[in-house]
């Protein structure tokens, strides 16, 4: 397969994973009271409490999305809210056992659902799948500099033409 294959076979499998997989996220949520996003919110609270700017960064969404899901995990009782005694400011998000406990059934409802899929692939192949999905989540860290210089190099394009700028 030459380099332009390679690259338009993998862009449209990024594009149907992407895709597929919250499908099947949706799916899952579905029957639950907490959406994907604020599943993954729980998520990053569970390693300990946040300020909305760390955890909006955390999620990766906009503070102004991340600020309505933190108001509607409140609501729910999953989450609080306070404002940290060193800065008045600062509000400090802390998941509470309700929301702990949601977030580890929801947890167990995925990891159920990944060895569902895991098991649909031969098994010769699982681990050679699962390497290649962990290389490519790990390119796509935003803490490495490669994947910043990507981020950058996407605002090098014109969406309406696909030309460089």
């Amino acid at each position: 397969m030459q380099r332009a294959e390679q690259i338009q076979s993998l862009h449209q499998s990024f594009t149907r994973l992407e895709k597929f997989f919250n499908q099947l996220m949706r799916q899952q949520f579905a029957c639950c009271s907490v959406t994907v996003q604020q599943w993954y919110t729980l998520k990053a609270l569970m390693n300990g409490p946040q300020t909305m700017n760390e955890l909006a960064a955390e999620v990766a969404l906009h503070q102004s999305t991340m600020t309505r899901i933190v108001e509607k995990l409140v609501k729910q009782g999953f989450a609080t809210k306070s404002r940290k005694a060193a800065n008045q400011r600062t509000v400090e998000i802390r998941i509470t056992a309700s929301g702990k406990e949601i977030c580890m059934a929801m947890d167990k409802q995925c990891a159920q659902m990944t060895a569902d899929l895991l098991d649909l692939l031969p098994r010769e192949r699982r681990t050679y799948a699962v390497e290649a999905l962990e290389m490519f989540t790990n390119l796509l860290d935003p803490a490495d500099e490669a994947f910043q210089q990507v981020l950058r190099n996407c605002c090098n394009y014109n969406c309406t033409q696909g030309d460089e700028k």
